[in-house]
């Protein structure tokens, strides 16, 4: 079979942070398998270079399709359209609830079916020729001809409205809706997702939802010197907690700085705090920061490399991840695997995640401070214990192999093609 995986989103999916991890190790452990005659990653016009590495890997079975930028008149439309979707939506949205406006309503759902069947575009031969297209994201605006497996990692800006413009979060609801309801089967790595998300929130039935479990990230790469991190980052020299993640409302930095101020006030004032992302501290974190005193303690150091990031974990006293709602955190076993201890919050999806470390991560409520306080206390107080009976865990956890997630999403797509009408060996 011939499989095309969509990477053309805002940015082209990288094989360095969450997604693209989830992306490239997958297309690198589907070329290994007898049935994959081939996999055409579809990435923007001119970032072929990003993925090189997973194009060696492929040894030949695994290529890219430039998708290119639409000329100015197109993109033009195509925003008049968006905006055309957006109002209808909108329309809807305002007259669910009333009886009076069911024929109107009608017609407003029928149109807006209409805008979105539109939006099928013409693609080059490479990735027409696919049998079957995995999405890895749910923001694909576009239609296609094979069967598609869209993969559900959550449904954050149905939960946190911060996260998407207001005027853009009933549009984005629908468009998820048409896309699961279009798809011949939907992925999903956790039955949590699968439970709140897909089938509560989008409505998809259970029985189009396939589970495929994940495997811990493979490409650690190489730690940074301890003396060449300090150049770098002089705050590796002192005391910190260390959390990873981009500045958004359900990552909950916020409860991160409340619980410094409580860990200073109780006996562990030499702590700092240290948070990586792709823009400098939100005003409204820095305010947080200035009215607990803690001006100068909690250190935002941009986005980092994998490299970087490595020796981060390394002289990190602890890792914390206070997530409010997510499907998984790769930070967490990043973090044991470079011998830092790990704590996080003890959302359902988490738990779920982490079941395969038979409870060596402790869990906490991501809105008390103070409980983040007591375990982050607990884990400093037997440090060394705490890494060494995590790190044991993950190599339990690391037996599920990016082969066997490859494997598993094998069975998936041969039976979306079956599906499909598309299995030419019928």
């Amino acid at each position: 079979m011939k499989i095309g995986i969509w990477c053309a989103y805002g940015e082209t999916l990288t094989p360095n942070a969450g997604i693209g991890v989830f992306v490239h190790n997958l297309a690198r452990g589907l070329a290994k398998l007898a049935e994959v005659e081939s996999i055409v990653l579809a990435v923007h016009a001119g970032d072929e270079s990003l993925v090189g590495e997973t194009l060696s890997i492929g040894e030949g079975n695994i290529s890219t399709a430039a998708v290119k930028k639409l000329p100015w008149l197109a993109r033009f439309k195509s925003k008049k359209l968006m905006k055309r979707q957006r109002q209808i939506c909108d329309r809807i949205a305002a007259g669910e609830n009333s009886q009076s406006n069911l024929i109107r309503r009608d017609k407003n759902e029928a149109h807006l079916d209409q805008l979105f069947s539109s939006q099928r575009v013409n693609m080059p031969p490479k990735i027409d020729s696919c049998d079957v297209w995995i999405l890895p994201h749910v923001a694909v605006y576009r239609r296609f001809d094979s069967p598609t497996i869209p993969i559900v990692h959550d449904m954050v800006p149905l939960h946190f409205h911060d996260v998407i413009k207001k005027k853009k979060l009933e549009s984005f609801r629908r468009h998820c809706q048409r896309l699961v309801d279009h798809a011949t089967l939907v992925g999903t790595m956790s039955k949590t997702i699968q439970d709140i998300d897909i089938v509560g929130l989008l409505g998809c039935p259970p029985e189009k939802v396939r589970i495929v479990t994940g495997a811990i990230p493979t490409n650690f790469g190489k730690p940074l010197s301890r003396d060449e991190l300090l150049r770098q980052f002089p705050i590796a020299g002192r005391p910190y907690i260390l959390y990873p993640a981009g500045y958004r409302s359900y990552k909950n930095h916020g409860v991160l700085i409340e619980a410094l101020a409580q860990l200073h006030a109780e006996g562990h004032p030499d702590l700092d705090l240290v948070f990586t992302g792709f823009t400098g501290m939100p005003n409204e974190l820095a305010r947080q920061i200035a009215s607990v005193n803690l001006s100068g303690r909690v250190h935002a150091v941009g986005v980092v490399k994998r490299s970087e990031l490595a020796g981060l974990y390394q002289q990190a006293a602890v890792t914390v991840v206070p997530s409010l709602y997510e499907q998984g955190s790769y930070p967490i076993v990043e973090a044991i695997h470079w011998g830092c201890p790990a704590a996080c919050s003890g959302i359902a999806a988490l738990r779920e995640y982490l079941e395969p470390l038979d409870n060596t991560v402790p869990f906490f409520d991501p809105r008390s401070a103070a409980e983040l306080c007591r375990v982050v206390i607990g884990v400093l107080s037997d440090r060394t214990n705490t890494v060494s009976i995590q790190q044991a865990a993950l190599k339990h956890m690391s037996k599920r192999t990016w082969q066997a997630v490859a494997e598993d999403w094998r069975n998936v797509l041969l039976e979306a093609i079956q599906r499909s009408g598309r299995d030419k060996s019928v």
